[in-house]
């Protein structure tokens, strides 16, 4: 999905080499059918307005998780409902195929109410670590909401890899001429799991909140041993055997669980999220004095609304780096006009009506700097001010122009562009990054080690198919 405003937002889905058919289930899964049916219905709710297309940008600003938010016990609310939020169509469609898929299979292992706490719990870690792994994607990555349940769905699939990684898939891929092949379900979880991974560390994942991924599958396998009903795996065993071999007694009643090879796939995979974690702890980058600004507005008609953060007091190179145009021309007047930012204006509150000035605009371009001076009218301003001096709210009216850049020869030329109407609201809030990195990624670590030691030790007590 794409904003409005042309911004991506992080959105937690699957990117996989094939799409899989086929699962494993015995008794009808009421707690995964439920969650299909309560994520379509608000899928339903949140996209109306826009013919069921794609969600409003109003409910990603009020359910959307920001890692940045945290900080504020009000705001953790969005934890839960950014899981029952979704982009688009397809968003919502391959994230409630890949829970049915897989769903099915572990409910009926764990139960439906362990099977939901699982569920539930590997969604919030994935929130957890999606801020601890924020670092990964710089200040943009703190402030920009995540939506979707992929990384709740992506406990489920770390379980699923754990109960069942003997089972087989169909998987198929290509377009317009697909291709169908059958692979073991070990294999493509181990796949699906590596290149979240590799997206997240090479920064290739695009808007794709990629460790929330990677933590939703580290969370359903380290929370399984805690989770499981162990008389059940024993029941479920015993039927399994009967119902395969009716009439012979196996020779080999224990279960093998992973292979070798999968075992040191899988523990290889999590030594760089172990790494992450301990340098978010440690060392995490270091942002003092940011603020999170949501900014609604239009401009000339068009609805949009954006999400920036910013460190004081140097802000023309962050507001120079804003990829929307019209996010960033509105922010650069109001900087001009000494509006969004002046440590004159500390804890006060500025109104305005009917001012034009010339506004002296700074344009990069290469290596130099050049300055055009744009007329620009505040129609109305009413904005209160926190202690540094920075936007804490405001809004208004303004209208300016558009800077056309001219190359000729070796020589660029500015001059006033097109007309340009906004209307907007601010609002702004002080975070820390850093101290949330730093408790995100504590929480992170002992969940990768969990995991480990399931995949390690524990394989044999939970696997249901053996990987043989």
């Amino acid at each position: 999905m794409r904003y409005d405003d042309g911004k991506m937002p992080l959105i937690k889905d699957f990117r996989s080499v094939g799409i899989p058919i086929g699962g494993f289930s015995i008794k009808k899964p009421i707690v995964t059918l439920a969650l299909i049916i309560a994520n379509t219905l608000m899928y339903v709710v949140t996209s109306y307005e826009n013919f069921f297309i794609e969600i409003s940008d109003y409910w990603i600003s009020l359910g959307g998780f920001v890692p940045s938010l945290i900080e504020t016990p009000l705001q953790w609310y969005r934890i839960l409902t950014s899981m029952f939020l979704h982009a688009d169509l397809f968003h919502i469609f391959f994230n409630m195929y890949f829970l049915y898929l897989f769903g099915r299979a572990v409910e009926n292992a764990l139960g439906k109410s362990r099977f939901l706490i699982l569920y539930l719990a590997s969604g919030i870690i994935a929130s957890v670590f999606h801020t601890a792994f924020s670092f990964m994607g710089g200040l943009t990555a703190y402030v920009i909401p995540a939506i979707g349940a992929s990384g709740a769905i992506s406990g489920v699939l770390g379980a699923y890899l754990i109960f069942y990684p003997g089972t087989y898939l169909l998987a198929g891929f290509g377009f317009p001429f697909p291709m169908f092949f059958r692979v073991k379900a070990s294999y493509y979880l181990i796949f699906w799991f590596a290149t979240q991974v590799f997206y997240g560390f090479t920064k290739t994942g695009g808007s794709t909140a990629v460790f929330a991924h990677a933590g939703g599958f580290v969370a359903g396998i380290a929370l399984l041993p805690i989770l499981v009903d162990k008389e059940k795996i024993a029941q479920f065993r015993i039927f399994r055997l009967f119902s395969m071999i009716p009439y012979l007694m196996p020779a080999r009643l224990k279960t093998r669980g992973l292979g070798y090879v999968s075992k040191m796939v899988l523990v290889t995979l999590l030594i760089p999220l172990v790494g992450g974690a301990v340098y978010a702890l440690l060392i995490p980058p270091t942002y003092e004095n940011t603020r999170l600004a949501v900014i609604q507005y239009n401009c000339n008609g068009f609805p949009y609304v954006d999400y920036i953060g910013v460190q004081l007091p140097d802000l023309e190179s962050q507001i120079a780096s804003i990829s929307l145009d019209t996010t960033r021309i509105l922010l650069n007047r109001l900087k001009a006009a000494r509006l969004l930012y002046n440590e004159e204006n500390s804890n006060e509150e500025i109104f305005l009506e009917n001012w034009s000035s010339q506004l002296p605009v700074k344009i990069r371009i290469e290596s130099t700097v050049k300055v055009l001076n744009v007329t620009t009218t505040i129609h109305s301003f009413s904005g209160s001010y926190d202690a540094e001096g920075f936007l804490t709210y405001g809004e208004g009216r303004l209208t300016t122009r558009a800077i056309n850049i001219f190359l000729y020869g070796q020589r660029y030329l500015l001059a006033e562009g097109s007309l340009l109407e906004y209307g907007f609201k601010i609002t702004s809030i002080a975070v820390n990054p850093t101290t949330l990195t730093k408790y995100t990624g504590a929480l992170s670590l002992p969940i990768v080690f969990g995991a480990m030691l399931t995949v390690v030790c524990k394989d044999k007590d939970l696997t249901l198919i053996e990987e043989v």
